[in-house]
């Protein structure tokens, strides 16, 4: 799709991820890479790729002018994208009426992953409220403590294990043999508080290993190279552009060759003098759009990526807790 450059106004593909006549850094192009729905079409393909209710359970019509009270939607009129909120008393409120499909879509998507996130933290709140009105648990005993921790501590390093770092194959391996210690742990043995102590030392070892290459992996690095500034965060670097004055990502075949091969040399001082507050990639619009939420450990932290979205055949959602008296 042909969009027109913010900058020149030159026409170029939403997938460029630079403006071919000005050379300005095409926005739009985040939205490709990341896989967010550019359009009314992959917006309800996103929609069913979730399992969600039908539109009129969850209230959220796409690509329909719905007249009743109590819903959000978006539709195209004559070349033009409308975001709207039908509120409870039957008024309309438009979230956004132009030309710009993909701003658009964003702005329904953003609603609609928050209306998720919002239902998904109602039902584990019922769920919650059931199960301290029914009868009280048995604690978790020291023998099944052992082997949840194990389950933790092996998916955590084997779901990392791509990027190859010792710490993570650590915490992987030894986090397996932790849960194979879960069998034995119901023998006689067992019972010995030496062997206990044993464990849980190692337990925690690894906990703090996992955690200490976590924190390592994800403290960001500058690099100076013919005035452009670059971030490492993750293994994965991005570029800092004026023009925007926001951070884009980088395929490392793209980088300069005397950058990758002699990274230490052109690390650039935070503190120097020439450091610009607008440098700072966790400060940045991308950090904030599109990393912040992976790795925020706060109880959100699980809804980071788009599976994560996905809905339970089994839960109830209940439009009926959705604010209808605001504009949005």
């Amino acid at each position: 799709m042909e969009i027109k450059c913010e900058y020149c106004g030159a026409f170029m593909n939403d997938t460029d991820k630079t403006c071919p006549n000005c050379g300005a850094v095409n926005k739009n192009h985040k939205r490709v890479a990341d896989h967010t729905p550019k359009n009314i079409e992959e917006l309800k393909q996103w929609y069913e790729d979730r399992n969600l209710p039908p539109y009129e359970t969850t209230r959220f019509f796409i690509g329909i002018d719905y007249k009743k009270p109590k819903a959000f939607g978006i539709y195209e009129e004559n070349g033009e994208f409308i975001v709207y909120k039908n509120k409870a008393d039957g008024s309309r409120a438009v979230r956004y009426r132009g030309t710009d499909e993909a701003y658009a879509v964003n702005e329904l998507y953003l609603k609609l992953k928050s209306e998720i996130l919002n239902q998904k933290a109602r039902n584990a709140s019922n769920l919650g409220t059931q199960k301290s009105n029914g009868k009280k648990s048995k604690g978790l005993g020291f023998k099944n403590f052992l082997g949840v921790f194990g389950a933790f501590m092996a998916f955590g390093g084997i779901s990392l294990m791509g990027s190859i770092r010792f710490g993570i194959f650590l915490a992987a391996t030894l986090g397996v043999l932790l849960i194979l210690v879960w069998i034995p742990a119901c023998t006689p043995w067992f019972k010995n508080k030496k062997y206990q102590k044993i464990f849980l030392i190692y337990s925690l070892i690894l906990f703090f290993i996992l955690v200490a290459d976590g924190v390592s992996s994800t403290t960001p690095h500058y690099y100076k190279y013919d005035d452009t500034v670059y971030c490492r965060y993750d293994d994965t670097y991005y570029e800092y552009s004026p023009y925007i004055d926001d951070y884009y990502e980088v395929n490392t075949d793209y980088l300069p060759v005397e950058l990758v091969n002699n990274a230490p040399d052109y690390e650039f001082d935070m503190k120097g003098a020439e450091w610009n507050s607008s440098y700072d990639f966790e400060d940045s619009d991308y950090y904030e759009e599109n990393l912040k939420s992976l790795n925020d450990w706060s109880s959100d932290s699980d809804y980071g990526s788009d599976s994560s979205y996905d809905w339970d055949s089994g839960s109830d959602w209940d439009s009926g807790s959705t604010d209808w008296g605001s504009d949005w």
